[in-house]
């Protein structure tokens, strides 16, 4: 067997048996299915780079729970381009309707760190 693999495979053994001496054996054994929330997150910026444009649109959702979800788009400081309107799908008179981007950040903090 190569001698790198060997190696990783004993640092993983030692990882595992690491966890398991710190009392993790109920979470080791549960896997990802203890996990009670775990979030599926995507934002979209106003421009092509996020150097230029902010987020203008916050969705996370549970993967355990479809109903623990956040799904809300905020009002940008400047105008989107056409070019992002269109690859966006959302227009500028739909977005002057949201709230401000800081105050969706702020709801999407609390939602996450619930």
């Amino acid at each position: 067997m190569n001698d790198r693999l060997i190696q990783s495979q004993k640092r993983l053994h030692d990882s595992l048996f690491e966890l398991y001496m710190q009392g993790g054996l109920e979470l080791f054994q549960a896997g990802t299915r203890g996990l009670k929330r775990d979030l599926i997150i995507r934002l979209e910026t106003s421009a092509l780079t996020p150097e230029k444009g902010e987020i203008i649109h916050y969705y996370a959702v549970n993967r355990w729970n479809e109903e623990d979800e956040f799904d809300e788009w905020a009002k940008p400081l400047v105008a989107l381009s056409p070019e992002a309107e269109r690859i966006l799908d959302v227009t500028n008179s739909q977005l002057a309707e949201c709230r401000s981007t800081d105050k969706v950040m702020q709801s999407f903090i609390a939602f996450a760190e619930i």
